[in-house]
């Protein structure tokens, strides 16, 4: 059934008012109008002790093997191309199950396209202490689902996303989706607890896990190679063979015998880990979207 005129202003009216109870009635515990830093995490209460751009927190190493692309067939190889093995199923399989020459050719001819350094994750701090933001996460999606409605109800209405009107109504919004930004016009940079969650973050949003097929797995478990050595561990480097590019770095899971590509096959506290930052939400943060991240909301304090 279509919704009348009278109906969409009062559920337009109704969600603003859901969003700004959220914003400031929840956030802003000592009811100055203002959301401070100090409430943002003392609300947020992430477990980042230990936890830097240099490693901390994290078990990574290199596995000295590399996943070289040719167009569309990849291979897993050592770290000098030989011996190499194709792709089928897995990234943690043994190359020396390979040939010494294919690799090596596929260089001579000037195919490979792309070589992916692969690291190993052997531990991981869970920042969440244990799964215990579940009440922020349940919140970080209801306030996702109240702008979403919100946004409809002025489309719905006609009123333009330029109008004056609604980016007053929505100024409550607009602090909580930043992009994980800071508020600083000439930095335009990552908030700072933005910056240590990333640590993690960054590790796990792309995750594959036990419902991956073998081709969607190509594209999962990848990092971009400047995150992984600036925002993840600065210790981390990958030597590159004949001037190919890195662009990306490709993670695997210790497990129980071994390593594996899927966390959810990772080893038990490794897996927890990953599971409940993963519970935090996995999307990017774009400033605008009407989406509101994790990412963004521990950044209020600085917008």
């Amino acid at each position: 059934r279509t919704r009348s005129t009278g109906e969409l202003e009062i559920s337009m009216f109704a969600n603003i008012v859901d969003l700004m109870y959220l914003s400031y009635g929840v956030l802003d515990n000592d009811s100055s109008g203002t959301i401070s830093e100090i409430e943002t995490k003392s609300f947020t209460s992430l477990d980042t002790i230990g936890v830097n751009s240099s490693g901390g927190g994290t078990g990574l190493s290199s596995y000295d093997r590399f996943e070289v692309v040719a167009g569309s067939m990849s291979y897993i190889a050592d770290s000098d191309l030989s011996p190499c093995v194709a792709y089928t199923d897995n990234y943690s399989v043994d190359p020396d199950t390979g040939d010494a020459v294919t690799c090596l050719r596929l260089l001579a001819e000037g195919k490979i396209t792309e070589l992916r350094p692969i690291f190993k994750l052997d531990s991981m701090k869970d920042i969440t202490a244990g799964g215990t933001l579940n009440t922020l996460v349940s919140m970080v999606s209801e306030l996702a689902s109240i702008s979403n409605a919100l946004s409809s109800d002025f489309d719905s209405l006609g009123i333009s996303s330029e109008n004056s009107v609604r980016k007053q109504l929505t100024s409550a919004l607009s602090k909580l989706d930043n992009g994980a930004k800071s508020n600083n016009p000439t930095a335009n940079a990552a908030c700072t607890a933005v910056a240590l969650f990333d640590v993690m973050f960054l590790l796990v949003k792309n995750a594959s896990d036990n419902s991956t097929t073998s081709s969607e797995l190509k594209s999962k478990n990848l990092i971009s190679f400047t995150d992984l050595t600036t925002s993840v561990d600065s210790t981390l480097s990958a030597t590159t063979v004949n001037a190919h590019p890195i662009t990306y770095a490709r993670i695997v899971y210790a497990s129980s015998s071994g390593y594996t590509d899927s966390y959810e096959k990772a080893e038990s506290s490794l897996y927890e880990a990953m599971k409940n930052t993963r519970s935090l939400g996995t999307e990017d943060s774009v400033k605008g979207d009407g989406k509101v991240t994790f990412r963004e909301l521990i950044c209020v304090g600085e917008n």
